[in-house]
């Protein structure tokens, strides 16, 4: 890494939003920190609305890069009450960097969600770096959608449109700096913060100790979505390669490491944990998903060029990283 040349040298002022809320960011705040720009780069400043233009600027102070994951995770089923904030939000972001010369590279930290409606499909379903979630955004304004389906939708549907809009935003503005996004699917792996402990992983650790209510969240979420998984410090290398590496420019990169149906995670556990007797039998009768990603292939390159990794992290070994001090 250290001969790797870098768009933004080190001693940058890298500013990540939402760096309090979940797995996605306090690995990425780690990976900057500690890997690339040292402890100094990071200090914390709270931003009351993301609507408050004036908040955000002086967010942006002497700022060369930055990484936007803030977003709303509520998951509440009313599209009005979050697909026109995640939207401006996002594009707030866009403007006022634009108005800083400083500001050499923005990321958008996406979702998977944003390409494609993860339910499973038993038949062939392909994901290009042009697929967009439309199904999302109709469902989620269709008052017929199933209540059990709408906070999910409406959810996917604030990621869609809140990265279209900001491509779109860059097609007409043209702005200095490069933008690039990352889609992150489920991520699994170490959990940094006791408090935040991410829905997954989290869930996945109850499994150890056969509490039935993460076996009937597996259970629920098997049957809504599944199955691609990613390292979550995986996506954190992805944001700063896409904030520094000067190969990477105008991409949406698909943080996509393996497709796994969640009696896999079980099989994985009960690997890892052989003497557990509580981690719970699993259904048959869910589907295996067949959607292909054409763009993981140049997610993993970018990991081997840039971190001289294999690959992928592959996801046992996340799910050992998660579930380390549980027995």
């Amino acid at each position: 890494m250290e001969s790797v040349p870098l768009d933004l040298p080190r001693g940058s002022r890298i500013l990540v939003t939402g760096a309090n809320e979940r797995l996605h960011c306090l690995a990425c705040r780690r990976e900057i920190t500690g890997t690339w720009y040292g402890p100094r780069s990071f200090e914390t400043v709270i931003v009351t609305s993301f609507e408050d233009k004036s908040t955000v600027e002086r967010a942006l102070d002497e700022v060369d890069g930055v990484v936007h994951l803030a977003s709303d995770l509520s998951f509440n089923s009313d599209p009005n009450a979050v697909i026109p904030w995640v939207v401006q939000a996002t594009l707030n972001i866009l403007e006022l960097a634009a108005r800083r010369a400083s500001i050499k590279r923005v990321v958008l930290v996406s979702s998977s969600t944003a390409a494609y409606m993860i339910f499973p499909d038993p038949n062939r379903r392909d994901v290009h770096a042009n697929t967009w979630n439309d199904v999302a955004v109709a469902k989620a304004w269709d008052e017929k959608t199933p209540a059990n389906e709408k906070g999910l939708t409406v959810y996917a549907a604030s990621k869609t449109e809140g990265e279209r809009q900001s491509w779109k935003w860059i097609e007409e503005n043209h702005p200095q700096f490069v933008f690039n996004t990352v889609l992150p699917s489920f991520s699994v792996g170490r959990i940094l913060h006791p408090e935040i402990p991410g829905s997954m992983m989290g869930s996945a650790r109850q499994l150890l100790t056969g509490d039935p209510t993460a076996v009937l969240y597996f259970g629920k979420m098997a049957k809504l979505f599944l199955e691609w998984y990613v390292e979550v410090e995986d996506v954190a290398r992805l944001c700063v390669i896409g904030l520094v590496d000067p190969k990477v420019k105008s991409e949406r990169i698909f943080a996509f490491a393996e497709q796994k149906h969640w009696a896999d995670t079980v099989a994985i556990l009960r690997d890892l944990r052989p003497n557990n007797t509580s981690i719970p039998d699993v259904p048959l009768d869910i589907p295996r998903d067949q959607t292909v990603i054409h763009r993981r292939d140049r997610a993993e390159k970018l990991l081997r060029d840039f971190y001289g990794q294999p690959g992928f992290t592959p996801i046992k070994e996340s799910i050992e990283r998660g579930i380390e001090g549980w027995s």
